[in-house]
């Protein structure tokens, strides 16, 4: 059910509207088919009604020879006298039938003590000499009819109507009449009717979606695309609603460039204003005699300093001048790992074929250089692999420390988290770097994510797109 239902908005309006069109097109055709069926029983009914009547004034203008006009009227009329009625209990009787016949024989003077009319599909024994209508077909498909111009049209038989009436001697008199099925044209009627209406809908609701659409489209990729101080405002188009909505976007668009370049200025400003006194530190610490004080206070520096660095980079990640550029990520990951592995740490790393991606170099050897670190931190060694799963890249760093417990995982990327609870930059970091890994890999449209293995340790995956 869900593949068939569209995603966007415009699909989904328009599905509903076709459905709504549908019902109530298929309501329609109920009621044309019902009020079809009415025609049929009162056009049979009054066949009857009519050849009743018409055999009674004929009987009764013809008394002076009862034998000769009884008889002759009996065969024209192919009516049935009888003590009984032709309509039985077993038979649907017809109410608005029998009321609308009482009415025709109170118009034409005829008076009857009892008026009885039923719907049946199959005539007895004693009534199928007693039929009106059955040669119909036959008439409508003659030579004389077809020479002035009427089609031939087959004439299917769906039931008969019997009506009986009685006289006031108490003489009962029946007759059937041949009820028609529907005829084609009822059908094709309703075929033209549903495509003209969905044909006179569906068109314009389809242009005035693509109307709507289009411009709602460009806002999804403008949106997507996003970059302040980059993207360029959209073009206002659409309805009077979506242009709304496209100005208020530029507009936002506006003002978040506008934040961040203020921003970034006061980082600038920070980063200025705290770096040249730590650098004025630092000298004085070179006087300091003892040489343990010296070292300590030269670390804590080094610290602060690094510290502010990893702050400013994951403050300012968004707004990177490097431009993104197709490399080989298997030569980025043997460079990083050549980097741990000069500083006498157990690396392994197996190059193999060449995995291309657009990427920022810069951040993701930082991301990597963050990821490595952690894992030669917490565990003796680590294990660097690369793989590719359809379009995605995936960069996994193994190690065998003491991994991290489930209900932590997802704390770890908050800023100033560390599996290590101390404050010592030499045991635990300053808590950012997998906070700023993890922004860098969503800047490229990846992620990271951390999983305890099997035989002990913490795997990193860092995600990328691929080509």
């Amino acid at each position: 059910m869900k593949r068939l239902w569209p995603r966007s908005l415009v699909g989904q309006l328009l599905l509903i509207v076709a459905l709504m069109l549908l019902l109530a097109q298929g309501i329609n055709s109920f009621l044309l088919y019902r009020g079809a069926q009415n025609q049929n029983l009162v056009e049979a009914s009054t066949s009857a009604v009519a050849r009743i009547a018409f055999g009674l004034e004929r009987q009764a203008s013809d008394r002076r020879f009862p034998r000769i006009a009884t008889n002759r009227t009996r065969r024209w009329s192919q009516l049935k006298y009888g003590t009984e009625p032709a309509v039985s209990d077993e038979m649907k009787r017809l109410p608005d039938l029998e009321m609308r016949a009482g009415q025709a024989f109170a118009n034409m003077g005829i008076g009857l003590s009892d008026i009885r009319a039923a719907s049946t599909r199959r005539l007895s024994s004693d009534m199928t000499g007693h039929v009106v209508g059955s040669s119909r077909g036959e008439w409508r498909n003659g030579p004389i009819n077809r020479s002035m111009g009427d089609r031939s049209a087959p004439v299917e038989t769906k039931g008969f109507v019997i009506v009986s009436v009685q006289l006031t001697d108490g003489q009962w008199v029946s007759i059937a009449s041949a009820v028609r099925g529907r005829t084609p044209l009822l059908v094709r009627t309703l075929l033209f009717q549903t495509i003209t209406i969905y044909l006179l809908m569906l068109i314009p609701l389809i242009l005035l979606g693509r109307y709507i659409s289009r411009p709602l489209k460009s806002l999804t990729a403008n949106a997507k695309s996003f970059q302040p101080g980059v993207t360029e405002p959209l073009a206002e188009q659409g309805p009077p609603d979506t242009r709304e909505l496209i100005h208020a976007f530029n507009d936002m668009g506006s003002r978040v460039t506008n934040m961040i370049n203020e921003k970034d200025v006061m980082l600038g400003a920070i980063g200025h204003d705290l770096r040249t006194p730590l650098a004025a530190l630092r000298v004085r610490v070179e006087n300091v005699e003892d040489p343990t004080d010296r070292e300590r206070m030269i670390a804590g520096i080094e610290d602060m300093d690094k510290t502010l660095d990893d702050i400013l980079s994951l403050a300012r990640l968004g707004r990177s001048r490097e431009q993104a550029e197709p490399m080989d990520i298997r030569s980025l990951v043997e460079t990083v790992v050549d980097e741990f592995t000069d500083l006498g740490h157990e690396i392994g790393y197996q190059r193999g074929e060449k995995q291309i991606a657009t990427i920022r170099e810069t951040l993701i050897r930082r991301a990597l250089r963050n990821l490595i670190g952690n894992a030669v931190l917490y565990g003796e060694v680590a294990d660097i692999s690369v793989e590719k799963s359809g379009d995605k890249l995936m960069i996994y760093v193994d190690d065998d420390g003491p991994g991290i417990a489930e209900d932590k995982i997802a704390s770890m990327f908050e800023p100033f988290s560390r599996g290590e609870t101390s404050r010592n930059r030499a045991t635990g970091g300053s808590g950012l770097g997998l906070t700023l890994a993890r922004a860098i890999a969503r800047d490229h449209g990846g992620d990271i994510v951390l999983t305890n293995r099997e035989n002990g340790g913490l795997r990193a995956m860092l995600m990328l797109p691929a080509g």
